[in-house]
């Protein structure tokens, strides 16, 4: 039974629930097979103590795995493994993989690709990495349990041995679906929001209200895909209006010179001081760069650190939006709740999900296409942090 117990992981820190991690795990294990027809698991106390939660979040996941018919409790026995043989139930199963779950927008893609998977009688499998080591093992284990298709978030900078895991899957004929951003060198379809145009007409925005002097934020990340996009759509709203388009202000990590992905939303809290003084360091640095003007507007790649960014500028002595405007990227729920209400651009995740498992769908039918890519719009949210720049307010 310590066997068993071994091979279940969660992540207390993660914003998945710990009940939904605790049932991805137990299916994964009796759709594979290494816990087998018949056998006895866990009980509910045993799961407890070795994973540090309560019997409630154990009873859930074990009650939805129960629905599932994986398993079945007997009276005064215990719970055993009531499952079909794998070779009748992998084809029907979909690993659902992602390095990125921090807030309602992912919530809302996988909830989406779930509805429409289910619908058409696939089960889906749920993971979620901590890093790229992490990444290219789920990405193995679930192709060792034959899983039918694959739909991916991948990591920012994926491993040379998660492409090559990712090329097994393409000579195994199993249809990967990217959300978000593709892997170069591998062959599949693509859904992604509409990064350009968001940012685009974010900036259109300032524009529109008088700012000449707008420059983008974002965190030292090179060569990640939506991240491109986003500047692309800066770039090409100032440059129609024949303005110039600055580099982008690079917000370092502490401790290392290059943000991993999911970095910006760990200094939300008490090493936000770290951001604070890179900001100021960037606002007082502002005249020299662009010809004696501060900036007037920061166009910042998510709304994590646009949320950052204006905790900093307040600290520092500005007012958002009387002194500078600011806007970000996502919608995420507290977006639209924090002091100044943040002007965004809202992804449609519903749409992500329901396109991505779509076209998975498609391909498990026998659909034969070249790789598709489809990009979902997004839409303008006007609010509190914007406003016409002081100098325009004056005229």
């Amino acid at each position: 039974m310590h066997d068993k117990l071994s091979e279940i992981r969660l992540d207390h820190s993660s914003y998945i629930s710990l009940h939904a991690q605790l049932h991805n795990q137990l299916r994964r294990l009796i759709l594979s097979e290494r816990w087998r027809d018949g056998e006895r698991i866990p009980t509910e106390t045993q799961l407890s103590r070795h994973l540090d939660i309560s019997r409630t979040t154990v009873r859930i996941a074990l009650q939805r795995i129960e629905v599932e018919g994986l398993i079945e409790r007997t009276a005064g026995r215990g719970t055993f493994v009531r499952c079909q043989p794998q070779a009748q139930l992998a084809n029907r199963s979909i690993g659902y993989l992602t390095c990125s779950f921090h807030n309602e927008i992912h919530t809302n893609i996988l909830n989406s690709a779930q509805t429409e998977l289910r619908s058409a009688g696939y089960q889906v499998i749920f993971s979620n990495s901590q890093d790229r080591d992490d990444e290219a093992r789920i990405l193995q284990q679930l192709l060792d349990d034959n899983v039918a298709g694959l739909m991916l978030w991948a990591n920012a900078k994926p491993t040379d041995v998660t492409r090559s895991i990712l090329l097994e899957y393409e000579r195994r004929k199993i249809p990967i679906v990217f959300i978000d951003r593709p892997v170069a060198g591998i062959r599949a379809d693509y859904v992604s929001s509409d990064n350009f145009g968001g940012s685009y007409d974010l900036v259109q925005h300032l524009i529109e209200l008088g700012h000449q002097q707008i420059v983008p934020l974002m965190p030292n990340i090179d060569d990640l895909h939506p991240v491109n996009e986003r500047h692309r759509g800066y770039a090409a709203a100032i440059e129609e209006r024949g303005m110039v388009a600055h580099a982008p202000w690079k917000i370092n990590p502490p401790a290392r010179h290059e943000f991993h992905e999911t970095d910006i939303y760990h200094l939300v809290g008490p090493q936000s001081q770290l951001i604070t003084e890179q900001v100021m360091r960037l606002m007082n640095d502002g005249p020299h760069n662009y010809g004696g003007e501060p900036p007037t507007a920061i166009v910042c790649i998510n709304d994590i650190l646009a949320i950052i960014a204006i905790s900093a500028l307040q600290k520092i002595g500005y007012q958002v939006p009387d002194n500078i405007s600011v806007v970000g990227f996502d919608d995420i729920g507290m977006a639209s709740h924090i002091g100044v209400p943040l002007t965004t651009v809202a992804q449609n995740a519903y749409e992500l999900g329901k396109v991505a498992s779509r076209m998975l769908i498609e391909r498990l039918r026998g659909g034969e296409m070249p790789p598709r890519s489809h990009e979902a719009p997004t839409q303008l949210r006007i609010r509190s942090s914007t406003a016409a720049p002081l100098l325009v307010m004056r005229q």
